[in-house]
This record gives structure tokens, C-alpha cells and sequence, in this order.
């Protein structure tokens, strides 16, 4: 039978005055027993704090090489190296701040960037500064080859970079190149809560080696002089670590750093060391650097932020890395690529004309390449090396890759200063390729005016880089261990020569060498 929800239903007892009574006695019961009340949870133990962390990433002077060599290295493949294992950002970095939030690395460089390949020394070191400035460099010390193509090119190629260079041991004695040439000498740097310090030290052969007129007005002082003051005021700026960037072998540092143990370096990376170098001495760490792109060091650097200021490093690793395989960083391969489509080019353009062409061993070989390098560089003789000639000079057109193809290696020119009988020496090594004096009997040679070679004169003599450290049997270094350092590469002067020389089918290139 259906119910209806509106019929009258019959009326109940409320039971609600059991329940109170019930729950009255209840309550009144436990009123009377009181129980001991349970203990307090103990408190769980505090996780000890993650320390915070930091990466240094440093590398050599860059020396124009943004192109993989073997496999290995390359600037595109450096920076996504860095992006994918290091979580680094690229840059450029404004004001020392990088363009990620967070940023956790700061890159870092010893000096010496745009000599090198053609790629970057052709066009007088800017490809390297804005790929430099790609990467994300906060800065670089000085390196000594840094004016070599002359102050304005250093200023664009700075200003291209965006990163400063560092040295605290350069003095500008002009006052007009103060405003252009002072280097502070040190930086600070803020990552993830720590401040660093970047000193920068630049080579004792800065001024000493540079061509005449490139480093007029400056002077270098002593490392220690230079650090002495330096350390102390980017601790006095703030800074909770301190590292040395230096164009010099590290082990030249080390006995300096050595007698000051409050100056707590954490860090000294530099160059120019013939063999690795990577030590520890008490609290620091110093690391030499190859050039190029192919290694660089990763220093970890691990902090505690609840330390008073100067007291924050908990500790510092240091590891080099190889670079190789890996995943190019695409905007940078863009970067390279456009400066090299443009040295494709410039490389293609007619500087001579060449009716016969000229013979990779002949002695006009030797008159026109060894030649050009006397005259343009102004000195007594050119010895250069046979084995740095790879090719005959086709007929037909001259272009300046026709000069690179018969003249390929990576060289630099140098300058130094011979008695008589050193040189003579030289000029009788079977491999020297030499203008400015021919054999006249053994042992005994005359110049190019027919006089006899003076073993007690002083004579200027332009050689290589490869030659001057002993290649092929040469004493150059051991020698004239002050060389002038031209930073030109030696297809340079063959290629102002030849295309002064203006030849052409009626005046051909072969005819003009002498």
C-alpha cells in the first residue's frame, strides 16, 4: 500500500533527554578519571641545509679558433656544452648580469682572443668579440695580444664583446689614453647570492713585445705589486671569493700567491704554460688553459649563505672538459657561419695576375713570399720555413685565396734582433726559406746590396711563431728571448704586396718578383 507523505505520522518520546543523560555521565566520568595526556610529538629533525652552489666556466684565450679542429671544439659547440651539461645562459651579459633568472655560472677567459685563423684576424679580431659576446663572457684579463691590430680596433672589439677586461698590474702613464686604456682591476660578480671577485693580471710582454706605437703610454707592474693592492679591494667591495685571471703560466704565479696566505685566492687560471698545469697550493687552485675552445675548466664552487660576507666558500673543484660531440648552439653556428660566407668572399676577390704561375720549390717561391715579408715589415731578412709552403701559385688570377691555399698554416710574425753570427746560423738551417741575403761560400753569406754579412752587427729579422720556438731545428727563442710581436699573420704582408704590385696579363706577377 503506498504511503502518503502528508498523512499524520503517530507522535514519539524525543529520546534526546536519554542521550544527554547518557552523555552527561559520560563527561562527568571523564572529568573524575583524568588521564594522563599523551606526549608531544618529538620534533622531526632538521634537514641539514643544501649548500648553495656556483660554476665557474674559463677558458684560454679564445685565438680566433670558433671552428671545430679534428672534431674537437668550436665555439657553437662550446656554448651548447655549456647550455646542456653546465645549464649556463647565453649571452650577451649586461652589466655583469646574465639574461637568465637564476643564473647559476659565470664564464670567464685568461686573454688573448683575436689573433688566430683568418676567420677572425682577417677581419681584425671582431668575429671573435661578437661571438665572445654570444657565449656570455662576464670578462677577460688582458692578454697581450689584445692590441695587436692597434687601440681602435681593441676599442671595437670591447664594445662588441660587451664583457671588460681586467689588469691590475697595467698603468696608463698618458693621460689622453686614460679614458679608452684604463682597465679596472678587478670586477664583481653576483651569483646566486655570492659576490666574486675577477682580478685580472695581463702578461709582463704586454708592453715589452708589442709592435712600436701599439702599447706607447702603458706599463706593466709586478704581479704581486699589482695583487697586493688589487685582493684587498674587492674583499674591502664585497667579495665572498676571490679568483686571478692571468695571460701568464700559472706556476710563474704560484710563489707569490704562496707568500700571501690572506689573500685566501680560491682560484688562479691562466696560459701559456708549455705542459698542463693544474695544483693545489694550500686553499688555491691553479689551472692552466690550452687555447681555443677545445677544453675549458669547470671550477664548482660551493657556498654557505647564512655566513657573514668573506666566509660564505664551503669548497672549490676543479675539473678540465673536452669539448666534443654534442649539440651545437644554433644561433652562434649562424654567427660563424656569416663571417665565414663573408671571408668566403672577401678571399675571392683578384688582387694579381700570374701569366706562368710560380713553382712551390723554386727560389721565386722563396723571393716572393719570404720577399713580401721583408719589405712590408721593414726588416734586414725574412726567414720563414720551406715546409709552411703547400702549394705552386696556379696560373691566371691572383685572389687572396690563391695566397692562403699556397701559404695555409696558422702563423703569426715576430721580429727579432741577431748578431751576425747567430744569424748566420740560421740563414745555413736547410730548411730556412730567406730574403735579404744569398750564400756566399760556406758558411758565409751577403746581403741583398752584395756586402758581406758582419758576424758582429746587430741584424732585425722577421721569422714565425712556429719557427721561433724551435721549429725545424731554429734557436730563435734562445736567442732573442724579447721577440716584437707583430700580431700579423704571415699571409698578411704577401697579400699587401702582391696587390701593390698591381700586375696583370702585360705585367705579370712572375716578372715583378725579384
Amino acid at each position: 500500500m503506498s504511503t502518503n507523505p502528508l498523512r499524520p505520522r503517530p507522535f514519539r518520546q524525543p529520546l534526546s533527554g536519554v542521550l544527554v543523560l547518557a552523555l552527561g555521565g559520560s563527561v562527568a566520568g571523564c572529568e573524575k578519571s583524568n588521564p594522563t595526556p599523551p606526549p608531544a610529538a618529538a620534533p622531526e629533525a632538521k634537514a641539514p641545509a643544501v649548500p648553495s652552489e656556483v660554476t665557474l666556466l674559463v677558458t684560454g684565450g679564445a685565438f680566433g679558433q670558433l671552428q671545430p679542429a679534428e672534431g674537437k671544439g668550436g665555439a657553437a659547440e662550446l656554448l651548447g656544452r655549456w647550455v646542456a651539461d653546465e645549464k649556463h645562459c647565453p649571452g650577451p651579459v649586461r652589466e655583469g648580469q646574465a639574461t637568465c633568472a637564476d643564473a647559476g655560472t659565470l664564464a670567464l677567459a685568461t686573454g688573448d682572443h683575436w689573433n688566430g685563423p683568418a676567420i677572425s684576424s682577417f677581419f681584425l679580431g671582431t668575429p671573435t668579440a661578437e661571438v665572445m659576446g654570444r657565449l656570455g663572457y662576464a670578462a677577460s684579463a688582458l692578454g697581450n695580444h689584445e692590441l695587436a691590430f692597434g687601440k681602435e680596433a681593441f676599442l671595437k672589439n670591447r664594445s662588441a664583446g660587451g664583457f671588460p677586461f681586467l689588469a691590475a698590474n697595467l698603468k696608463v702613464k698618458d693621460p689622453s689614453l686614460a679614458g679608452d686604456l684604463s682597465m679596472p682591476a678587478f670586477q664583481l660578480f653576483e651569483r646566486r647570492g655570492l659576490k666574486i671577485g675577477v682580478v685580472g693580471l695581463a702578461s709582463e710582454k704586454t708592453v715589452r713585445t708589442a709592435m712600436p706605437g701599439r702599447a706607447d703610454g702603458l706599463e706593466v707592474t709586478g704581479y704581486e705589486e699589482a695583487l697586493s693592492t688589487a685582493v684587498p679591494e674587492a674583499r674591502k667591495a664585497g667579495a665572498d671569493v676571490v679568483v686571478v685571471l692571468a695571460d701568464e703560466c700559472v706556476t710563474d704565479l704560484q710563489p707569490a700567491v704562496a707568500k700571501h696566505p690572506e689573500w685566501k685566492l680560491a682560484l688562479v687560471a691562466g696560459g701559456r704554460c708549455a705542459q698542463p698545469v693544474e695544483l693545489k697550493d694550500g686553499a688555491t687552485s691553479f689551472v692552466s688553459l690550452d687555447r681555443g675552445f677545445g677544453k675549458y675548466l669547470r671550477a664548482h664552487v660551493t657556498f654557505d649563505p647564512a655566513k657573514p660576507a668573506g666566509e660564505k666558500l664551503t669548497g672549490l673543484d676543479t675539473r678540465i672538459v673536452e669539448v666534443s660531440g654534442g649539440t651545437p648552439d644554433p644561433e652562434t653556428a649562424q654567427l660563424v657561419g656569416k663571417w665565414k660566407t663573408q671571408l668566403d668572399e672577401v678571399l675571392g676577390q683578384q688582387i694579381g695576375f700570374s701569366k706562368a704561375g710560380i713553382a712551390q720549390a723554386s727560389p721565386q717561391m722563396a723571393k716572393w713570399v719570404a720577399g713580401s715579408v721583408r719589405e712590408v715589415l721593414g726588416t734586414d731578412a725574412a726567414i720563414l720555413n720551406s715546409g709552411g709552403i703547400r702549394g705552386d701559385l696556379p696560373a691566371g688570377a691572383v685572389t687572396r685565396g690563391s695566397i692562403y691555399s699556397v701559404m695555409p698554416f696558422e702563423n703569426t710574425l715576430l721580429v727579432v734582433k741577431l748578431k751576425g753570427e747567430d744569424l748566420a746560423r740560421q740563414l745555413a738551417n736547410p730548411n730556412a726559406l730567406v730574403s735579404g741575403f744569398t750564400a756566399a761560400g760556406k758558411g758565409k753569406f751577403k746581403d741583398a746590396k752584395g756586402k758581406a754579412l758582419d758576424p758582429k752587427k746587430e741584424y732585425t729579422v722577421a721569422t714565425v711563431e712556429y719557427l721561433y720556438f724551435g721549429g725545424d731545428g731554429f734557436e730563435f727563442e734562445k736567442l732573442a728571448p724579447e721577440p716584437t710581436e707583430t700580431g700579423m699573420a704571415w699571409q698578411t704582408p704577401v697579400v699587401e704586396w702582391t696587390k701593390q704590385q698591381a700586375s696583370s696579363d702585360k705585367k705579370p706577377l712572375e716578372k715583378l718578383v725579384k
